[in-house]
């Protein structure tokens, strides 16, 4: 369950700042209150999300709690900045890893803390991301920047969308079998992915763009698309 924090710009009258709370975790929802104080902010009440954002016509900040970034929290994420384009985003989560950091930060996500780190990163990631900033966890830094995959990568990925082995790629490509294996470990650890499977559901996933062009790619290896 998603619990969200909506904020007023500070700039605008500090004491009027209000901060608005739901969480169905009563100690993530106290350890983001406390966590805000520093901030100068003042908790206003509680509330589902469905009746925050109405409440608040045009919030500048989200602060949201989930337990993880599965796909139906990053959905929501998406939808929450198509509808609100503005609005400052900053999630709160027990975990993620390279691959969903990268595609909250791709559905408009401003700033990611880990639930442990409440305490002494949620106050200062608030300040980075209202002043315009971005802002992950170090160990996730790498792993938000859009992966720089070769073109040879590209065609590997692209025949294992397609199904082929290993030794059916070499073949198709007149690429020793061991040389088709290192281009797969150098995209596997570009992808943040860690099997062929994973791969082919990312470049399969429609709100991943990076799928088009080896599907593009893929499509052209293949002589029956023709």
């Amino acid at each position: 369950m998603i619990s969200i924090v909506a904020q007023a710009r500070p700039e605008v009258v500090e004491e009027e700042t209000t901060v608005i709370v739901a969480a169905a975790d009563m100690d993530a929802r106290a350890g983001i209150v406390g966590a805000l104080g520093p901030v100068g902010l003042r908790v206003r009440g509680v509330a589902s999300l469905a009746e925050v954002l109405p409440a608040v016509s045009a919030p500048d900040l989200l602060v949201i709690h989930c337990e993880d970034l599965s796909p139906d929290e990053l959905n929501l994420l998406r939808d929450l900045r198509r509808q609100y384009e503005t609005m400052q985003i900053i999630v709160v989560c027990a975990a993620a890893n390279a691959r969903t950091a990268r595609r909250a930060i791709d559905g408009g996500v401003n700033g990611l803390v880990f639930t442990e780190h409440v305490g002494r990163a949620l106050a200062v990631t608030v300040d980075a991301v209202l002043a315009g900033q971005t802002v992950v966890p170090s160990q996730l830094r790498a792993g938000i920047q859009k992966p720089s995959l070769s073109f040879r990568e590209k065609q590997i990925l692209g025949l294992v969308v397609m199904g082929f082995t290993n030794n059916q790629i070499g073949l198709r490509l007149f690429l020793a079998e061991s040389t088709v294996k290192s281009h797969l470990s150098s995209a596997f650890a570009k992808l943040g992915v860690r099997s062929r499977s994973e791969a082919a559901a990312l470049i399969l996933d429609p709100n991943e763009p990076l799928g088009m062009g080896i599907l593009r790619i893929a499509e052209s290896l293949d002589p029956q698309a023709h």
